[in-house]
C-alpha cells in the first residue's frame, strides 16, 4: 500500500496514529495529510531525532496512551532499522500495525482506514485465539473488540451452564486476555447463553 493511500477528508473515524519512519522524513507528506484529515498523529522520535521518546521520560512514550493504529513507513526491500523500534513496541502493546511503502501504486478504495480495519481484525483474532487456547470448546462463538483502553470479549455458552460455571469461564477468559495483553487496563467479559438448536 502506498503512503499516499489515506482516509478521505472529513472522515468521522478519526484515529490516534503512531507514525514510525524507517528513515527520517520519509513520511512527511503522509503525516501532513493524516493531520489534515483530522487524525491525531504522534511519533516515537525524541528531541534529538532518536527512535525512542520514552528513554528521556517514560511518560513521554506515545504508547502510554491509547493508539488506534501504528503506521510504519519504510522503503521496500530495505533491512529494518533502529528507527523502526516503535513498531516492535506497538506490537508488544497489541496495537494494530500497518506497513506502508512510498511510491507504490494502490487500487481503488485502498486507504489507511481500510488497512487499519484489517490490522485491527487480525489483532482481535489474537485475543480470540488466546481465549480459545484457555477454554477450548467449553465456549461457542467468541468475539473480541479492542476499544480505547478496553478489551471487550463476548463468549457464547450452552444454556445448561450454571452461575458457578459462567463465573469460572469469565475468570479464565479474563486471565487469558491479560496473559495475551498486559497493557490494556480494562478487560470486560460478557457471557451470552446460546439458544438450543431446533431440529
Amino acid at each position: 500500500m502506498a503512503l499516499e493511500s489515506l482516509p478521505q477528508a472529513g472522515s468521522t473515524d478519526d484515529m490516534d496514529v503512531l507514525l514510525i519512519e524507517s528513515s527520517p522524513g520519509i513520511a512527511a507528506s503522509l503525516q501532513h495529510r493524516l493531520i489534515r484529515d483530522g487524525h491525531d498523529v504522534v511519533s516515537c522520535n525524541d528531541s534529538h531525532g532518536g527512535p525512542c521518546r520514552g528513554v528521556e521520560r517514560n511518560e513521554s512514550c506515545p504508547l502510554e496512551r491509547h493508539i488506534d493504529i501504528a503506521v510504519l513507513a519504510r522503503e521496500r526491500d530495505t533491512a529494518p532499522s533502529l528507527n523502526e523500534m516503535g513498531s516492535v513496541c506497538a506490537l508488544r502493546h497489541r496495537v494494530p500495525l500497518v506497513t506502508l511503502y512510498p511510491g507504490d501504486e494502490f487500487g481503488p478504495g485502498a486507504s489507511t482506514e481500510i488497512a487499519a480495519a484489517v490490522a485491527r481484525r487480525e489483532l482481535e483474532a489474537g485475543y480470540v485465539a488466546a481465549i480459545r487456547r484457555q477454554l477450548g470448546h467449553i465456549v461457542g462463538d467468541i468475539t473480541v473488540v479492542r476499544e480505547h483502553s478496553r478489551i471487550h470479549a463476548t463468549l457464547a455458552v450452552s444454556e445448561v451452564a450454571n452461575a458457578q460455571a459462567i463465573n469460572w469461564i469469565a475468570d479464565r477468559a479474563r486471565d487469558a486476555v491479560r496473559e495475551h495483553d498486559r497493557h490494556t487496563p480494562v478487560i470486560d467479559i460478557s457471557i451470552v447463553i446460546e439458544e438450543p438448536s431446533i431440529d
